[in-house]
């Protein structure tokens, strides 16, 4: 490459983000300037080296590059242009160089005394030469000194070597934090925080150094957005490890174990090749004292994901501990001073702060939810009455209240035996087979037993069923199969109509879960003279909502609701109601289904009533009204948690993170999604998860977040791609473009519009391809490659040429082809043809209401005639096109106003 190829090059490295993709190139771009550069472009090369590895978490090889620039500005021979940032780079040094236990610290302070004495002969305020002596008094536990150089530092007044407005304030909430001032920090902070942070580590530094005043001083709320605001922030840069452990600090101290677990994982790979060792440290001692509490709390079962493998959570927390302790000994040692060791010590033992913090807006609006209390039942005294009560509790789905009534049996009758042993062992079985299949079956066979020997036949063949149904649920189908059919029949010779109904209805769970659901259907059927026998009204409710539930259709539902209806209020009445409202649902009356199905919300059941109201939710999705569904959603995420059903959760905030788009609430959308993605990873729901990533790729490009929102589309991308969906590939490689796009990156831009047009080509969906391949001409224009531009306006014209303008989407695709391949003609000098194009496109804009755009299009359409010096007719089309703007849209009109009175001049 020659000089000004090496020039180009280096301006397009350092517009690259962050990272080590721009590590690797700024490298290579090296070996080229070493070979064939000129001294200031070595120079300049350096520096930008020196940011790249700073900012991408290799500060070590800064120090190389570092020291070369400055032994070139010694000898006269570097580049007074970049003088600033030579010196700015000292900062970098000297807070780098204390995080490597093999630098003497005497380096350390020699650094210090180079940088005070190259900042005083160039005018230059001591501020952050305070500052930092001040950061290294800290390091090493020298409190004296620290508190010297930090009264120096906010007496000195700032200048150009100064740290930002954001970034000199994170310094001194670090330093107040160090000593405990907490309320100090968070005062000192609040007006840094109003203001406007445009660094590029703001303002998720100065949030992330908040996190302990915060939860210090009970500001919790703050606390929490804080702690969402940042981690989202750094969580794919590697060079913010020691950052990333403050987090998960915070959700270790703040009872969030889940979410620390989910954080160590995630990040427990980039300790294979930390930033530095007190990086290393710093994570390693604060995931041990997170893994610590988790095994504390008698979860030492659970495992950590660690490349391929798994590792168990107390083992890890061993192996860290080990890691941090031999580190902060080295560190130690060379400091003089126990003070690395000391702060390793309290991260290995910190507590938490509070019991339980909810983290983001949607779960603090969900812990704040009641959930409905059961009414107040006196219960009876005798043994017999609280059997019979409890087992009626249980018919009609009031799960927490049979349970209840029970605890009062067993106190009250805590030396049973025989057929009311039984009964209690029945319902014993019931709870034991949701986790413990096996033990429930041996609850059951006592019980069954313990009916023979009282005489109580019906009774033991109805206990026999479930049996035969935890057998058709487990891996022993025929088996159960063959026990259920006998107990039926055994039930038909004794005559027990109630029970013979009861065990019916097992029969047809049974053959449910064989999958034989047309004998399912005819046992089913076969009930309706039995319950035309039976007085039970419970029973007839029961076969109702077993009905309502397998044929789904409006009049069974309603038939089951009126069945519960009658009994009273419970829990098998809401299930009723839920199965009516999504008949109605499906049958289209949304409306009607939405209002029916917040009287399911009276569930005392949580997992009952969260399904309820997410479902609800949906349908007000459905309906178009986003803040019903972010409620509904909300109770839902309310109830599912207290009922322990994470997966149920998961699912209900990725409908919360569609509902967060509609409303433009990306803060929280985000929130909901990244609590949801872990679930749905774990349990490898591969749809959903993409779901997920495609919302939250919304709510970080709205957050300004657009990488990550790119490596998530990416991820949406290969899904649909794997799934056979070229249409879902498309709709991902555009939005991917549109970032690029906004992202002033228009090479890339271009070549995903380039894709994404071939992806919809595929997909056999024309005016898609066309908008994509127009766009991709602009990026093109945009990137200054005119002739790949012309190149892809002509494809967009070839296709274009077979489509004609038969609907508004076409008119509209056709209309702005006109006007952007203008645009490209125009830059690349053509400018009679670019007119030919433009002359029609506002009367296409004009036919489809669009008057801002048919005003975009004349005004373009005059400056192309006065650069073919056509100044008359120029004036006269803009005067048409002024007349015929609408009288509201200001900004056009003022736009075709200047430009015809620069005509006119």
């Amino acid at each position: 490459m020659n000089e000004q190829e090496l020039e180009d090059r280096l301006d397009q490295v350092g517009r690259m983000p962050y990272g080590r993709g721009q590590v690797a190139a700024v490298e290579e771009l090296l070996r080229h300037v070493d070979a064939a550069g000129s001294d200031r472009l070595k120079y300049v090369t350096r520096l930008l080296a020196t940011t790249a590895y700073q900012y991408g978490g290799e500060p070590a090889k800064a120090f190389v590059t570092f020291s070369w620039c400055l032994a070139a500005y010694d000898r006269g021979e570097g580049d007074p242009g970049q003088d600033h940032h030579l010196f700015w780079y000292f900062k970098w040094m000297v807070s780098s160089l204390t995080m490597f236990p093999e630098v003497p610290l005497d380096r350390t302070f020699g650094v210090l005394d180079d940088m005070e004495r190259r900042y005083r002969l160039a005018g230059h305020s001591m501020n952050p030469v305070h500052q930092y002596r001040r950061l290294v008094a800290q390091h090493i536990g020298d409190r004296e000194t620290a508190a010297e150089q930090y009264r120096l530092w906010c007496a000195a007044p700032r200048g150009a070597m100064a740290d930002c407005i954001g970034c000199e304030p994170t310094a001194k909430v670090s330093y107040l934090n160090w000593q405990g001032a907490h309320e100090d920090a968070v005062a000192l902070a609040l007006p840094v925080l109003d203001g406007q942070l445009t660094c590029v580590e703001q303002p998720q530094a100065i949030l992330t150094e908040l996190l302990m005043p915060y939860l210090r001083t009970g500001r919790t709320a703050e606390a929490a957005d804080a702690h969402r605001g940042a981690y989202r922030a750094i969580q794919g840069n590697r060079a913010e490890l020691i950052s990333v452990a403050d987090h998960v600090a915070f959700c270790s101290r703040t009872g969030n174990h889940a979410r620390a677990l989910e954080l160590v994982e995630r990040h427990l790979g980039w300790l294979k090749d930390p930033p530095t060792p007190f990086a290393e440290l710093r994570f390693s001692a604060v995931a041990a004292g997170a893994l610590g509490r988790i095994a504390d709390a008698g979860h030492s079962d659970l495992t950590v994901r660690r490349g391929s493998d798994e590792i168990g959570v107390a083992r890890l927390r061993d192996e860290l501990t080990e890691r941090a302790l031999a580190l902060a000994a080295r560190f130690d040692t060379r400091n003089g001073t126990g003070e690395v060791g000391r702060l390793t010590a309290e991260m290995l033992a910190a507590e938490p702060l509070v019991e339980h913090l909810p983290l983001s807006g949607p779960a603090r609006k969900a812990a704040a939810r009641p959930a409905p209390e059961p009414p107040k039942a006196e219960l009876p005294d005798s043994p017999e009455e609280l059997a019979e009560l409890a087992e009626s509790q249980w018919s009609r789905s009031d799960v927490a209240e049979s349970l209840a009534t029970w605890a009062r049996f067993d106190e009250v009758c805590a030396d049973t035996a025989g057929t009311l042993l039984a009964r209690r062992l029945n319902a014993l079985g019931a709870v034991q087979a949701e986790t413990d299949p096996g033990l429930a079956e041996q609850t059951w066979q006592r019980a069954a037993e313990l009916c023979a020997e009282a005489g109580d036949e019906p009774r033991r063949q109805s206990i026999l069923s479930r049996i035969g149904m935890l057998h058709c649920l487990t891996d022993r189908g025929e088996q159960g199969h063959q026990l259920l059919v006998e107990t039926c029949a055994e039930l038909d010779r004794i005559g027990d109509l109630d029970r013979r109904i009861a065990v019916r209805l097992r029969l047809v769970g049974g053959l449910e879960a064989l999958h034989r659901h047309e004998e399912a259907d005819a046992v089913l059927a076969g009930l309706d003279p039995l319950v035309a026998e039976s007085d039970d009204a419970e029973l007839a409710a029961q076969v109702a909502l077993d009905r309502a539930r397998r044929r789904g259709s409006v009049e069974d539902a309603d038939r089951a609701v009126e069945l519960w209806r009658a009994i009273g209020p419970c829990n098998a009445l809401c299930l009723a109601i839920v199965y009516a409202a999504n008949a109605r649902a499906r049958a289209g009356d949304l409306d009607a289904a939405y209002r029916l199905m917040g009287e399911a919300l009276a569930a005392t059941d949580p997992v009952l009533r969260g399904q309820a109201a997410h479902q609800r939710g949906r349908m007000a999705m459905d309906l178009g009204r986003p803040q019903d569904a972010y409620d509904c959603l909300v109770d839902a995420i309310a109830a599912l948690d207290t009922a322990g059903n994470g997966v149920g959760v998961a699912y209900a905030q990725v409908d919360l993170a569609a509902a967060c788009l509609g409303l433009d609430r990306p803060d929280e959308l985000a929130d909901s999604a990244e609590d949801a993605l872990p679930v749905l990873l774990r349990i490898d729901d591969a749809d959903e998860t993409a779901r997920a990533r495609f919302l939250l790729a919304k709510g970080y490009r709205a957050l300004g977040r657009g990488v990550p929102a790119l490596e998530l589309l990416d991820q949406v991308a290969e899904h649909c791609r794997a799934g056979g969906n070229p249409a879902g590939v498309a709709q991902m490689l555009s939005n991917a473009a549109e970032i690029l796009d906004s992202l002033d990156r228009d090479a890339e831009a271009a070549q995903r519009f380039a894709e994404a047009a071939e992806a919809y080509r595929e997909s056999e969906l024309p005016v898609e391809e066309l908008s994509c391949r127009r766009r991709c001409a602009t990026s093109w224009l945009w990137d200054g490659e005119q002739d790949s531009a012309v190149e892809a306006l002509a494809a967009a014209d070839a296709l274009a040429a077979g489509l004609g303008e038969t609907e508004p989407a076409l008119v509209w695709e056709q209309a702005m082809l006109g006007y952007d391949g203008a645009r490209v003609l125009a830059n690349t000098e053509r400018f009679g043809e670019a007119l030919v194009r433009v002359a029609p496109v506002a009367e296409r804009f004009r036919r489809l209401g669009a008057y801002t755009e048919a005003a975009m299009a004349e005004a373009l359409r005059g400056r192309l005639l006065v650069d073919l010096d056509r100044l008359p007719e120029a004036e006269r089309v803009l005067t048409e096109a002024l007349a015929a703007l609408p009288e509201e849209l200001e900004g056009p009109r003022q736009q075709l106003a200047a430009l015809l009175d620069r005509i006119r001049s």
